[in-house]
């Protein structure tokens, strides 16, 4: 088992030890014991995601840092098709991702996707109600008019599918984003009287997701975070 949070001062032996890079949030795989630096997040909500890439079935574990906070942990399943994420405003600091898997051959791919980060590049999203296909992973992004709006999220194949949405104005803790899915298997969130599960707003039974929205301008994000596995996945935004 690697020494991992034996400090030094502010110092790991491991986290935080800086191996690969630049990092500015596009795709990369880190090995066990690889740390990737992104020197500075959004000052609003942006998402990790992880996969375990393993052929085996090795349990991984990723660790990040922001701004010297004591490390916080993440678990990585081995064997999945679902993207797992984060989404956080981590306030225009550092992030430092370290793959801190107890055991070496596991790989586990890692990304970081926010409106303006130079590691993707999203879709144009037209706000005249034009279909735009989003495969995993893929993002799409435009400017709303100074009205209200609609945003359609919609998979009519039946796979389960998440969506990232962030933009507009903040809440109390600085988040702007909203995770949404489809094809699940409740109904939960605005108008359901049931709570989402942690880390969620809504999650739907159906096939389609319309949230309203009126940012007088303001940039809309969104970023499909479903299984691998899953197809089929649309956004298009719209005035009301």
């Amino acid at each position: 088992m690697p020494k991992l949070l034996r400090a030094r001062g502010m110092h790991y032996e491991i986290i935080d030890r800086f191996s690969v890079g630049p990092w500015t949030g596009a795709p990369i795989v880190l090995q066990r014991n690889d740390n990737a630096g992104l020197p500075q997040t959004p000052v609003g909500s942006a998402v990790l995601v992880w996969v375990n890439q393993t052929k085996a079935n090795n349990a991984g574990k990723l660790s990040w840092t922001s701004g010297g906070s004591v490390p916080a942990f993440l678990s990585a399943p081995a064997l999945q098709f679902q993207p797992y994420l984060l989404v956080r405003n981590w306030g225009g600091n550092n992030l430092s991702v370290t793959n801190v898997s107890g055991v070496p051959n596991t790989p586990i791919w890692v990304a970081a996707y926010g409106p303006g980060m130079p590691g993707n590049t999203p879709q144009p999203l037209p706000t005249n109600g034009t279909t735009v296909q989003l495969s995993t992973l893929a993002t799409a992004q435009g400017a709303t008019l100074p009205r209200w709006m609609q945003l359609n999220l919609a998979n009519f194949t039946g796979s389960l599918t998440v969506f990232v949405i962030i933009g507009g104005p903040a809440d109390s803790s600085g988040n702007n984003a909203h995770v949404i899915s489809l094809n699940d298997s409740a109904n939960t969130g605005p108008g359901t009287g049931v709570t989402p599960p942690a880390g969620y707003y809504a999650t739907t039974m159906g096939t389609t997701y319309s949230y309203q929205l009126n940012w007088q301008g303001a940039t809309v994000f969104v970023a499909a975070m479903s299984p691998a596995t899953s197809l089929g996945a649309s956004v298009s935004l719209t005035a009301l």
